[in-house]
């Protein structure tokens, strides 16, 4: 069973040699557990530039997941000290994505949760971006 939730979430970005960025969004979602995971799911808006895409955020003990369908496709994965590969579809084209994990918190229950992101992103091999990702999850 899905319950109607609020997810608030704050990123930064730090691009080589440029001014950070940062962003703040509210959206209305999803959430539920399967399989002992814990699931958000939310629309992304024009704000973020992924209108016409879905986010779903798969919590697991020491695991995040964000997968998104529909115009964008991709599938990070995040997890303490580790690198993943992933290819990224955009609608220019596909490219080839990994995260690297410097750290990740999260707390999840029944009413919502909080978690955070520290990571870098490379793009076909270098540095593209220093992250940070804040989501909290509330009814």
């Amino acid at each position: 069973m899905s319950r109607d939730v609020t997810i608030f979430l704050r990123s930064s970005q730090r691009y080589p040699q440029q001014e950070p960025e940062e962003m703040e969004l509210t959206a209305e979602g999803k959430l539920y557990f399967r399989g002992g995971s814990f699931f958000v799911s939310y629309e992304e808006s024009a704000m973020t530039g992924m209108e016409g895409t879905r986010t779903t955020l798969k919590v697991e003990p020491g695991r995040v997941e964000i997968i998104r369908t529909g115009k964008n496709h991709s599938r990070l994965c995040f997890q303490e000290g580790l690198r993943h590969e992933s290819p990224y579809r955009t609608p220019y084209g596909l490219l080839q994505l990994a995260t690297v994990t410097h750290s990740l918190t999260s707390q999840t229950g029944q009413e919502g949760g909080a978690l955070e992101i520290r990571y870098q992103v490379e793009l076909d091999g270098q540095l593209a971006s220093e992250n940070h990702l804040q989501i909290e999850v509330r009814p």
